[in-house]
């Protein structure tokens, strides 16, 4: 095994029951965690911050037995401008906390509506140890719709090569690579040619630590004739996954927000928006909320 370190397990005593923590890997190289991961498979996790496996631990989910920190691989920090395609984005490494974006001048400049999104998330000792990939690689994170409104991607380190994958195509994958190692996320620099518009709106309970009821997020580029040019819309909420919606999106180009297209993108929201009835709230009012909530935000933003 290449460049990597082990924490020895601990015994810990848990009333009458004796209980294994996990081994701890502590690989310095991409190659060295992607190795430990095909090594232990199903029974070995990848940690960075921890808080999500913190809350699983909460829930009374077992730890898997072994976990392997990123922690210590410097690809996976830091936040820059680089070319890809022919094209200068942001790059954001995984492993750097919610918290360092915040506080990130190239992001508070470039990418406003992420800072607002991680504002909404926990309390401050908890996005002082959240990573980027952590909330990504969850898949239910509350950044991922303001990502996916950013037009996102992420690059995926397979143990050979890294490849650079759109969020939106990513997060439609039902059965994705595990395996893989999410090494940073890229947003397209913004543009200072035209005035581009975004928005981001939590709708939560009073209770700051249970899931939201919905989360919106989009993006919007309006011309002078007032029709949408450019649009790209994202939802979630509660154990509902974010998604792009897509065929709604489709429905809006080139068009004027008038009373006609309102009814029209409602009812395509609702259709689309693959919402989950929880124990809060059932599918329906979620899309309605959800749908309710857009089309407000887009009136706004045609002015």
């Amino acid at each position: 095994m290449n460049n990597g370190k082990e924490l020895a397990a601990v015994m810990i005593r848990q009333g009458a029951t004796m209980l294994h923590s996990p081994t701890v890997w502590l690989p310095d190289e991409l190659v060295a965690a992607w190795e430990f991961k095909q090594t232990y498979g199903s029974e070995a996790s990848f940690i960075a911050g921890g808080t999500l496996l913190q809350t699983n631990w909460v829930k009374n989910h077992a730890f898997p037995p072994h976990l392997i920190s990123l922690a210590g691989i410097k690809a996976l920090h830091g936040v820059g401008k680089e070319l890809v395609h022919g094209e200068t984005v942001i790059r954001i490494g995984a492993s750097t906390t919610l918290q360092a974006c915040r506080k990130e001048s190239l992001l508070v400049q470039q990418a406003p509506l992420l800072e607002e999104a991680i504002r909404t998330i926990a309390a401050p000792a908890i996005r002082n140890r959240a990573t980027v990939g952590g909330n990504v690689g969850g898949r239910f994170g509350d950044i991922i719709p303001a990502l996916l409104a950013m037009d996102a991607s992420l690059a995926l380190f397979d143990g050979t090569d890294t490849r650079l994958v759109a969020l939106s195509d990513w997060i439609k994958d039902s059965e994705p690579d595990r395996d893989s190692i999410l090494v940073y996320v890229t947003i397209p620099e913004k543009s200072s040619a035209r005035k581009e518009a975004y928005f981001y709106r939590k709708i939560g309970y009073r209770d700051a630590f249970s899931p939201s009821i919905v989360t919106i997020s989009g993006y919007c580029y309006v011309n002078e004739e007032k029709k949408i040019e450019e649009i790209r819309l994202a939802v979630s909420g509660g154990t509902t996954q974010p998604q792009r919606l897509i065929k709604s999106e489709q429905k809006l180009i080139s068009s004027c927000l008038t009373t006609e297209k309102k009814a029209i993108a409602f009812q395509s929201i609702t259709a689309e928006f693959a919402a989950a009835t929880d124990s809060f709230t059932t599918a329906e009012y979620k899309k309605t909320v959800a749908a309710n909530l857009i089309i407000s935000e887009l009136m706004r933003l045609a002015g």
